[in-house]
């Protein structure tokens, strides 16, 4: 393996955070026997009857990120500028759309001694601050999909973002692509996502990749480079496998399809990859805008009225901390 080196700093990395994650890269690179260390540690922890390690727990094979203490200061400062937002496109139609994460699937296997705050009353809050937003509960759809998260990472399975963009169509007014329009196979069958990496429990079986393949043609630009897939199959060798979809995640970036009509944008976090692929069999034109990697200067000439629909799409947790989220109020320069 080549080493990650440490990265040069930047206001702009720093503030997209590039920099940090560098910073992190470098030093779990070169701390030697950082994982036996860690290893170590949770085991004692465990030993002692904790049941909690960095924020993940352990349920039937299943590792899960806690959501609690959500700080509903910041869940409405995000919701003003989003309120703000639409207030400034009224002719718009704007799509709210929260998703849960494997706590809310498996609440009722949690004990009530951890504290966990209910994702669905999270949601129902969020729902009732909107103002002039449709809201789009896809919890259901999740939930009724065995095999909804991933065991080891935080990120939701691609038949769960399948399911749930059948509920987001409906909501948007077009009819869903059928299972049968795509081809779907394993890519991978070895991925340890980011809640192994926080805990190292190497009980847990590790996950696999589906792939839902489909003969439309798309171009994928970032910056000033253009690519003729949403897929990246180089990431599947590399530990953070779910950069599969769409190559990770961007502050901008534009998705394209010839054969469809319509323009859609997209506020998102890093659960949309993977339902922005079937989402892309409907728009000529999709515009995704990631509030915790841009800049304004990336997004002051995105003109919100120039699009048919726009979506939020974030995991209830990712947006509860969400602190760049504002930045969207600005978008357009308005």
């Amino acid at each position: 393996k080549v080493l990650a080196e440490f990265p040069e700093f930047s206001f702009a990395g720093y503030k997209s955070r590039s920099f940090m994650n560098g910073v992190s890269d470098f030093f779990s690179d070169h701390f030697v026997l950082r994982e036996t260390f860690i290893k170590a540690k949770n085991s004692i922890e465990k030993a002692i009857g904790k049941t909690e390690i960095n924020g993940v727990i352990e349920i039937n094979g299943n590792l899960i990120q806690t959501f609690r203490d959500v700080d509903y200061k910041l869940t409405d400062k995000n919701l003003i500028a989003l309120n703000k937002l639409k207030a400034k496109n009224t002719d718009t139609p704007f799509y709210f759309i929260p998703v849960i994460t494997a706590q809310e699937k498996m609440e009722s296997e949690i004990p009530s001694y951890l504290a966990v705050e209910s994702e669905k009353d999270y949601i129902d809050y969020c729902f009732g601050k909107l103002k002039e937003i449709n809201s789009v509960d896809v919890s259901d759809a999740i939930i009724s999909t065995e095999y909804a998260f991933y065991r080891t990472d935080h990120h939701w399975t691609t038949e769960s973002a399948f399911n749930s963009y059948c509920v987001v169509a409906d909501a948007l007014g077009f009819t869903p692509k059928s299972k049968d329009f795509f081809s779907i196979e394993t890519v991978a069958d070895d991925f340890n996502g980011t809640l192994y990496s926080k805990t190292l429990n190497e009980k847990i079986d590790p996950d696999s990749i589906e792939f839902y393949r489909s003969s439309t043609d798309f171009t994928l630009t970032v910056k000033d480079e253009t690519y003729s897939s949403l897929y990246f199959k180089d990431w599947l060798k590399e530990k953070d496998k779910y950069s599969f979809f769409l190559n990770g995640n961007h502050g901008v970036c534009r998705i394209e399809n010839k054969s469809a009509n319509g323009k859609l944008l997209v506020i998102k976090d890093s659960y949309a990859n993977c339902i922005l692929l079937f989402l892309a069999e409907h728009y000529a034109e999709i515009t995704v805008v990631d509030p915790r990697y841009c800049s304004h200067s990336q997004i002051k000439d995105i003109c919100v009225e120039d699009f048919d629909a726009v979506i939020t799409l974030f995991n209830v947790s990712g947006f509860s901390q969400e602190q760049n989220f504002s930045l969207i109020e600005f978008m357009g320069g308005k």
